[in-house]
């Protein structure tokens, strides 16, 4: 399902100040409007476990593109705003059910949904929130609807997908389709929804549901690389969670076959062990990924879909939004 994101993008830190006021003034008036909508459904006997798993001061990414795509296109972002509601609700939905699947405890610092209430009130609250987010999305007609269906069965498979564990069974071609419907596909419909609900044409719509993949995909590599370079413990969390990324892959196709079965061995441990934090396993299967150029590789295929986002979205007309979201790629090349 969704990526579940460690870095902060560093938007009130950014120098312009043209693109940090915008997105300081988007992210405010999704936050109310989010808090709005939360009040409105006191009847639901599922509403603290909705209200604390939407109200818990996410990034709000995807319903700032959904913002962003609309109004690049000269839409209006106060039409737009409940299916970009519906984009959150979507993704909250999916961190939701990837804890109960993880076996998560914290989310965002706090107790994760599953852990405060239990696995079933956790998943039948994300259940409702996906519910929330069609029934949003209905409004604005069957292209759209059928977008963020598409989506969702494409969170779903992606996730399925990402159960697999043996890196003798994954190429990179099979991480990349992965990826691409497990996190790449629902930025992908918030920027082609944004642009559709906003009065854009085809072509527009088009360009915008390419930046929207790109981005995506350089979002999930940057995210699966951050795990690399933790410093605050010696766990490869990714590993713990049996979720096997593309500095892994790379280095495992790549490497020789003695250094093939220490990473191996290394999974082995991984999967056997109760330890959250191996330290000897991290450190074997560290030194080879460093050996084979693995993270650098990575790091070029990011810059790789940072660079053909930027280029999906030459042709739209309204400079200034071209250059927010130019921005959001900035933001990200400079995140970790």
């Amino acid at each position: 399902m969704a990526v579940s994101v460690k870095q902060e993008f560093a938007f009130e830190d950014h120098p312009r100040d043209a693109f940090k006021a915008y997105i300081s003034k988007a992210k405010s008036q999704i936050e109310s409007e989010l808090s709005k909508f939360i009040a409105s459904l006191p009847e639901l006997s599922l509403h603290p476990q909705i209200e604390y798993a939407v109200l818990s001061k996410g990034k709000r990414l995807r319903p700032l593109l959904v913002i962003l795509s609309a109004e690049s296109v000269g839409g209006n972002r106060k039409r737009v705003m409940p299916l970009a509601i519906a984009f959150e609700f979507m993704h909250t939905a999916t961190l939701v059910h990837d804890d109960i699947i993880d076996q998560d405890d914290t989310r965002r610092d706090r107790p994760a949904m599953h852990k405060k209430w239990s696995p079933n009130q956790a998943l039948l609250a994300g259940d409702s929130l996906i519910a929330l987010a069609v029934d949003l999305a209905s409004t604005y007609g069957q292209t759209i609807m059928k977008t963020v269906a598409k989506s969702a069965l494409d969170l779903c498979d992606g996730e399925n997908m990402d159960i697999a564990f043996s890196p003798r069974m994954i190429t990179e071609e099979s991480y990349f389709q992965k990826i691409r419907k497990k996190s790449a596909s629902l930025f992908q419909a918030a920027t082609y929804s944004g642009a559709l609900a906003g009065g854009g044409t085809l072509t527009e719509a088009d360009s915008l549901s390419a930046f929207g993949e790109n981005f995506g995909m350089a979002y999930q590599l940057r995210d699966d690389l951050l795990d690399l370079v933790n410093k605050t413990t010696n766990e490869l969390k990714d590993l713990r969670k049996g979720r096997l990324t593309l500095p892994l892959i790379h280095s495992y196709s790549n490497c020789s076959p003695d250094e093939r079965r220490r990473i191996d061995d290394g999974l082995q441990t991984f999967l056997n062990t109760a330890s959250t934090a191996n330290v000897d396993s991290t450190k074997r299967i560290l030194e080879v990924i460093r050996k084979t150029g693995s993270r650098e590789y990575c790091e070029k295929r990011v810059d790789k879909f940072l660079h053909q986002a930027v280029a999906d979205i030459s042709e739209l007309t309204q400079p200034e939004y071209r250059t927010y979201l130019a921005e959001m790629v900035e933001a990200l090349k400079s995140s970790g």
